[in-house]
């Protein structure tokens, strides 16, 4: 039987998988980890086991050999060689399928003493550091098996294969907000983009540039590694979701923009469901699913889960939206809305709560900045989410969910320029 090119190499890949299987670590970086330029020396010099990073490795070999009958173990503290800077940027860009590949991940819980100690811990409090830093995330998603050891190098449970137990996976699905069907079987991809940057706005990166790059994996995209460009590394990953991605919940998020695109955030937290009500006396907000008395700041925007979830259901809004050299290119429902009161959120503070008016709507907002004045700009919202009837006419009566929209701005003598100032939410009185 004859096959192409790409089936003939995926059946190889499969064989040689089956016959050099290897074991892939995933830890905590600690004090003492072997290097590169200490594993190549030849014959090698093993030092003192008493060194911490050594006495890890070691036990992550044996375990690999003794347990899971690989010949073969592979460590990023020494196995690739960062001076490197083409070896640097082709692990970085490889590091994903390096770890789907593997037989098993073997994951290393230093925190954590057993699998009583891991259900002892909660989201937001004290918990392992593996599940706060931002290279595990893909650590977790890509392997097919994962194995557990906690701080003594006892396995968490008798599963060969902890992405089967139900378990453990419950407790890193509370610990991480990342859905059962994802622990138990992720598919990378240009997709459900709030979600998969709500997972890593849970998680933090040494380094600015590696909150972008620990997330090339789980977009399946490809971007060239620049260390030293600081943001701009997750605005050149948000353009590359852009460029293949057709969903306006991408711009479902608050707080601070990217400075090098208004309609783009700063960082994967802006995707992280906030209220910046108790900073900000503005009115009740009238919404009935807003856990806040307070509506301010981008803070009832609905980023929350339940509003991520029904954008992905919505079939309207303009799907052919591009980042163009003028900024972001996206057709709106375009509606004027006038500056109605503006609040100081502290004495000393940069941020203030704007209060817009509508006819049919009120808008409130988060303001970083110089006090906006009331005359010198025209105001206006661009609604995303907008739906178009049968007939051809906009729809524009109130509905249960809010609405999503830009918050556009333009000083008065050029009216026809509404640079955007980041997402609101629409709210019916």
């Amino acid at each position: 039987m004859l096959v192409d090119g790409e089936e003939r190499e995926d059946r190889i890949r499969e064989r040689v998988k089956k016959e050099l299987k290897y074991a892939i670590f995933s830890h905590r970086w600690g004090e003492q980890e072997p290097l590169f330029h200490e594993m190549s020396k030849e014959p090698m010099e093993v030092p003192d086991v008493h060194r911490p990073g050594w006495k890890k490795l070691q036990r992550f070999c044996r375990a690999a050999k003794d347990v899971h009958d690989c010949e073969f173990a592979w460590s990023d503290t020494c196995c690739i060689n960062k001076i490197s800077s083409s070896e640097l940027d082709e692990s970085i860009r490889s590091m994903f399928r390096w770890y789907r590949n593997s037989h098993v991940c073997i994951t290393f819980l230093s925190r954590t003493a057993d699998f009583v100690a891991l259900k002892l811990q909660e989201k937001e409090k004290e918990i392992d550091a593996w599940f706060e830093r931002g290279w595990t995330l893909q650590e977790l998603l890509a392997p097919s098996q994962i194995k557990f050891y906690g701080s003594n190098w006892e396995p968490l449970t008798g599963s060969m294969n902890d992405r089967c137990n139900k378990d453990i996976m419950d407790k890193i699905s509370s610990l991480t907000g990342i859905d059962m069907k994802d622990l138990e079987s992720f598919t990378p991809g240009i997709d459900r983009v709030p979600d998969k940057m709500l997972w890593a706005s849970r998680r933090r990166t040494t380094r600015t540039e590696d909150m972008a790059y620990s997330l090339i994996g789980i977009f399946d995209i490809s971007l060239m590694i620049t260390y030293g460009e600081g943001n701009r590394a997750f605005f050149r990953l948000m353009e590359e979701i852009i460029k293949r991605y057709d969903k306006w919940d991408v711009f479902l998020w608050s707080g601070r923009c990217s400075r090098f695109n208004a309609a783009l955030p700063d960082a994967p937290d802006s995707y992280t469901p906030r209220c910046h009500a108790p900073h900000c006396a503005a009115p009740r907000c009238p919404a009935p699913h807003c856990p806040s008395p307070h509506c301010c700041a981008t803070g009832c925007i609905k980023t929350l889960q339940n509003t991520i979830d029904l954008a992905a259901h919505y079939e309207y809004g303009d799907r052919c939206f591009a980042l163009t050299n003028h900024g972001l290119e996206i057709r709106v429902l375009l509606l004027t809305v006038n500056l109605k009161d503006t609040s100081e959120e502290s004495p000393d503070s940069r941020s203030r709560c704007l209060s817009f008016e509508h006819e049919h709507f009120t808008v409130k907002a988060r303001h970083i900045g110089s006090k906006p004045g009331r005359y010198d700009k025209s105001w206006a919202v661009g609604v995303l989410d907008y739906s178009i009837g049968d007939g051809g006419y906009v729809d524009r009566f109130p509905r249960e969910t809010p609405y999503t929209a830009f918050l556009l701005s333009s000083d008065k003598h050029v009216p026809e320029h509404l640079p955007a100032t980041g997402p609101v939410t629409l709210l019916y009185l």
